[in-house]
């Protein structure tokens, strides 16, 4: 059983200004209720990371992705319907995220494959990434290492594994696809070298 994630709990993670909350006034197209909640109240996490790129003009205006450069239909065989109403996130190096304004739901657009679900709601898109931040070190760019570099591999290994559960609890459909965004940020944890082809 996980805690709801709460702004207190977010607040102990992250400073005021990297936790993105747009103003009621521009909430317009978020319908889901979940989804507003977690805009206005929680907040979208934006931190210096070497992973999650998340778009700063999310504080002020809400992007649809059909406002981007280019359209899904000319990229991705399978559009899901309404893909265009989705609200850009920011990016994954190097693939896009967007959320579903009337869902909530997390979705992918990977530069090479077809969308999928990144998570099943905003609030536990902005949980998985509050578990990286406050469980592992290297989802810090600016923090010192030294410290987690004296950890061992089965050290690694085990914190690889215990943020792999934690976020299972808060959204286990989000790990259902062995190909999503997330288990290379989970092998990252355990040796970042190899996941970007230094190994």
């Amino acid at each position: 059983m996980t805690d709801p994630l709460t702004r207190a709990m977010l607040d102990t993670a992250f400073e005021p200004h990297e936790l993105l909350t747009p103003p009621v006034d521009i909430l317009g197209p978020a319908t889901d209720p979940d989804a507003k909640e977690v805009l206005h109240t929680l907040g979208i996490p934006s931190w210096d990371n070497p992973w999650f790129d998340v778009d700063d003009e999310i504080g002020r205006r809400l992007e649809p992705v059909s406002e981007w450069d280019y359209e899904l239909s000319d990229v991705y065989q399978d559009v899901p319907e309404g893909a265009e109403n989705w609200v850009a996130l920011g990016m994954v190096p190097y693939d896009d995220i967007a959320f579903d304004p009337a869902t909530g739901k997390v979705y992918c657009l990977p530069q090479d494959a077809e969308i999928y679900l990144l998570n099943s709601s905003l609030r536990s898109f902005v949980y998985f990434l509050y578990l990286l931040k406050v469980d592992c070190p290297r989802m810090d760019s600016g923090d010192d290492q030294s410290e987690w570099a004296g950890y061992t591999a089965a050290e690694h290994e085990e914190i690889r594994l215990h943020i792999c559960e934690k976020m299972s609890a808060v959204d286990p459909v989000a790990l259902e696809n062995p190909k999503s965004l997330w288990f290379g940020i989970l092998t990252y944890i355990v040796d970042p070298e190899a996941h970007f082809g230094r190994g």
